[in-house]
């Protein structure tokens, strides 16, 4: 699909937008492990209360994000962002007026349909360059630096006077120093799949024919290697501070942690297409077991950071290769979209699960399931390599 000199979309200012505006969709996601450990010490939530505190904004996000499936190439892109971004804004300021769980998860899950939409267009953005795997590499990176720069900087100011307030306030101001940028954002991608279809036949050539089991199976891969990450990442916190570890302590380690994902991502931009999306992939999962063989023997704080800085390391590189991989099966376009709900649904189905399997007292069953969800990823993603085309 990118395979045109001089793509508009390679433009230094549109990769800019793309990359701010997946930044602010990825705000709650990479602040998720704070911001759950605020709200449970602030509202006197359960562990499974904060859990599904997450499914919720995840539902809200998995609603938009498959919706955007068939609006995506259709509405115009600044226009949707100046009515998402302000009612992402809104949701998050309405969870600090209520003490009542179920008007939280109510905004919690607005909010999240926002930040989708918002995420939602970055990501497609990005897919219509002619290098996909390097920018969302660069795009999760930033998302990541900005996560670990809050995580540094709240503890110790918002969330020490304001607590779960402090938090949401410090979003809010990320998001409004960020906003400007959006003002870049193109109105609409390269082409629309109708528009792709008649330059070939107009070209007597035949569009590359898609394997649409190749793109599932990417999919379906993608979302079961979210929903392992994101047990871990939401309950990092947790662990950590069950453990007898320094509150303060733990918030520098989780903000070192997106440092390292940080680091992962930019060593896949760097990497690009040269070994392909697959292995790079599946050496990632290498390291995410790894990581969780430290974290289930985190008897000291050293073990524990070890571990935290690995996992993050290893999700940092492996999620641009497996979003990657769907952006080269899908050939007119369409299914790319359906990447933000495959991870939007890890993100909910992960943090609610570990939310019930938790006691508070082992992660042995949580870090368990997630090592047999990395090997169903790495099997699903296998079989849409080996399955590229029909």
């Amino acid at each position: 699909m990118n395979n045109i000199d001089n793509n508009p979309m390679d433009a230094t200012t549109v990769i800019l937008s793309a990359i701010v505006i997946s930044s602010i969709g990825a705000l709650f996601y990479n602040l998720l492990p704070m911001y759950l450990g605020t709200a449970q010490d602030s509202k006197g939530l359960t562990n499974s209360e904060i859990g599904f505190l997450s499914t919720a904004f995840f539902l809200g996000y998995n609603i938009i994000t498959i919706w955007a499936f068939y609006w995506i190439r259709k509405w115009n892109w600044r226009r949707v962002t100046l009515v998402a971004t302000p009612l992402a804004a809104l949701g998050l300021y309405a969870s600090t007026l209520t003490d009542s769980y179920s008007a939280l998860l109510v905004a919690t899950a607005v909010s999240g349909g926002a930040f989708a939409a918002i995420y939602g267009i970055g990501t497609t953005i990005l897919s219509d360059t002619s290098n996909p795997a390097r920018w969302f590499g660069l795009k999760i990176a930033a998302e990541a630096s900005s996560g670990a720069l809050l995580l540094l900087i709240l503890p110790g100011t918002l969330i020490a006077r304001y607590g779960f307030d402090g938090m949401i306030m410090g979003i809010l101001i990320t998001i409004l120093l960020l906003s400007p940028l959006l003002l870049l954002l193109p109105a609409r991608g390269n082409k629309t799949h109708e528009e792709e279809v008649q330059e070939f036949r107009q070209m007597d050539q035949q569009p590359e024919s898609i394997n649409h089991w190749a793109i599932w199976s990417a999919l379906f891969a993608t979302l079961v290697f979210f929903t392992g990450i994101s047990a871990v990442w939401a309950f990092m916190e947790r662990l950590g501070n069950s453990a007898g570890f320094d509150p303060s302590s733990i918030g520098i380690l989780l903000a070192v942690s997106l440092g390292f994902a940080t680091m992962g991502s930019l060593a896949a931009a760097g990497i690009g297409k040269h070994f392909g999306n697959v292995r790079p992939f599946l050496l990632s999962l290498v390291a995410i077991a790894g990581g969780l063989l430290l974290l289930a023997d985190s008897g000291s704080m050293t073990i524990y950071a070890m571990g935290c800085c690995l996992f993050a390391l290893a999700f940092g590189a492996g999620l641009p290769f497996a979003v990657a991989e769907i952006a080269e099966l899908d050939v007119d376009g369409r299914y790319i979209i359906l990447s933000v709900p495959a991870i939007g649904t890890g993100a909910m189905i992960g943090p609610g699960a570990a939310g019930l399997l938790y006691t508070g007292d082992s992660a042995q069953l949580i870090l368990s399931l997630v090592a047999l969800a990395m090997v169903i990823a790495a099997g699903l993603m296998w079989n849409a390599h080996r399955n590229k085309r029909c």
